[in-house]
């Protein structure tokens, strides 16, 4: 089993790293046994040029939902793989929200080319 490193302080990646956020929740609203955690992430850079931009990562739970276990972790993650040209750094917005309920945390972090 490979470990995950954690990433140094000066945010440090190299095209095609994967950077991994893990986020414990808690305070889900449960129906039937299940809970429905939406999540969005936008990947962009100094200059505005967006190279992703996913509204909903957990549609595909909308019907079925999961369960609150397995919503206590919830795990994001990024990979640059291509640039077009050198920039300042690429920023990662993220939100994750209850669809069911009213709670949602968000934020964002820098990564910046090794």
């Amino acid at each position: 089993m490979k470990t995950a490193a954690l990433l140094p302080e000066d945010n440090k990646v190299k095209v095609n790293q994967k950077v991994i956020l893990r986020l414990v929740m808690s305070g889900w609203k449960e129906e039937g046994g299940k809970v429905y955690p939406g999540a969005s992430e936008k990947i962009s850079t100094n200059d505005g040029t967006v190279f992703l931009d996913e509204k909903d990562l957990f549609t595909a739970y909308d019907v079925t939902g999961v369960s609150p276990e397995d919503a206590k972790m919830i795990t994001l993650s990024a990979k640059i793989t291509q640039i077009d040209k050198l920039y300042d750094y690429f920023l990662v917005s993220f939100r994750v929200w209850d669809k069911k309920g009213n709670g949602e945390v968000s934020g964002s972090y820098k990564l910046y080319l090794d």
